[in-house]
């Protein structure tokens, strides 16, 4: 700096040779609140002035940023006529690069001419940070489905409905105790007064275990119970019911049973399983793949396995009635849009029983 300082000096003097630091086209800036310079301002003037850089370190900081934008725009394509930098009074001023905006300011305002133009859906995917939401393109996966409405199958809903419960009671009132009796007049309640499901105790699951189950009951009970079962499955709030049943699959377990059912049963539950398929939540309980241990051991049972076992069987069934019930049910699993998973185990099974068909 001494050197610089007393070199400048003798030039003043002499008058005649110009400045190292001119040459160079640099310049240090006037006082301690400059963290930038003009553009157009490259060359100084006034004498030289004493600055320690030990106090001043952040002028070397701002100087190098100011001449690396300074670089990356003069090698900018040419997106607009602007005039070369001059020394001259009336030259022209490019900037946005001035003494009061901040260094954030003057690297935005580059790097945005740096670029041509950008559609904001591809600008929004290649900046790192942004949060807006960009349509899918041609070609990408969507990520969620919109679930479509719920097609009835083939069911059946003619019904003597109230001759059904007469005939349920009539048969098994006698052999019913206190509790299984109110069972009977909350069915009355739900199937002959439409009162709907809710007015069933949690209880009205194990008398129905009992119905199904008890070898003692005769097998009129379960022709009955099985029709009005049929019945109330053309309303949503079936579910209900089914869902109380899934620890114990007391209507699954039974229907296992289906090849060795008499013939009258056998009817009335492949109807059943027919009418299920009326609302879409009751035909996605019939298509479940989760697993419980089979009554006696054996394979793992799940809905889909029963309810293929009774389509199954009701289509190569020894009745016109099962056979037609088994063909609805055959029609029904066909037009079922699910996951190819759910068929997997099932598929080979059902192909058989329609080429034997």
């Amino acid at each position: 700096l001494i050197h610089f300082y007393k070199r400048d000096k003798d030039t003043d003097q002499r008058g005649s040779h110009p400045s190292i630091l001119r040459s160079l086209s640099c310049q240090l800036p006037d006082s301690p609140g400059r963290s930038a310079i003009r553009p157009n301002s490259l060359f100084r003037n006034k004498s030289l002035k004493k600055v320690s850089f030990d106090d001043r370190q952040e002028i070397i900081d701002n100087t190098s940023i100011v001449e690396e934008d300074t670089e990356q725009d003069d090698d900018l394509p040419a997106l607009e006529e602007v005039p070369p930098i001059s020394s001259s009074a009336g030259g022209p001023d490019p900037g946005h690069l001035t003494a009061n905006s901040g260094a954030s300011n003057s690297s935005t305002a580059v790097a945005a001419r740096l670029h041509s133009p950008v559609p904001p859906h591809i600008l929004s995917r290649s900046m790192a940070g942004t949060e807006e939401i960009v349509p899918p393109q041609e070609g990408e996966e969507v990520p969620k489905k919109e679930k479509k409405p719920h097609i009835k199958g083939i069911t059946y809903r003619e019904f003597d409905h109230v001759k059904d419960f007469e005939d349920l009671v009539r048969t098994v009132v006698t052999l019913c105790n206190a509790e299984e009796q109110e069972r009977l007049r909350e069915m009355e309640d739900w199937l002959v007064k439409k009162e709907g499901t809710w007015v069933l105790a949690e209880s009205f699951n194990n008398f129905l275990g009992r119905v199904f189950n008890d070898e003692s009951w005769p097998s009129e009970a379960r022709v009955a119970m099985l029709r009005l079962l049929a019945y109330g499955a053309g309303e949503d709030d079936i579910v209900l019911i089914l869902h109380m049943d899934r620890k114990d699959h007391l209507v699954m377990n039974y229907a296992q049973k289906f090849d060795r059912l008499p013939i009258k049963e056998q009817e009335a539950l492949a109807l059943l399983f027919c009418n299920l398929f009326e609302t879409g939540s009751a035909s996605e309980w019939l298509l479940y793949i989760s697993e419980w241990e089979a009554p006696g051991g054996g394979l793992p049972l799940s809905n889909i396995r029963v309810t293929t076992k009774v389509a199954v069987n009701s289509l190569l069934g020894d009745t016109p009635t099962l056979v037609e019930y088994g063909s609805a049910l055959m029609s029904n699993l066909a037009t079922k849009e699910v996951k190819a998973v759910v068929f997997d185990d099932v598929c080979s099974e059902l192909a058989m029983a329609i080429l034997q068909f």
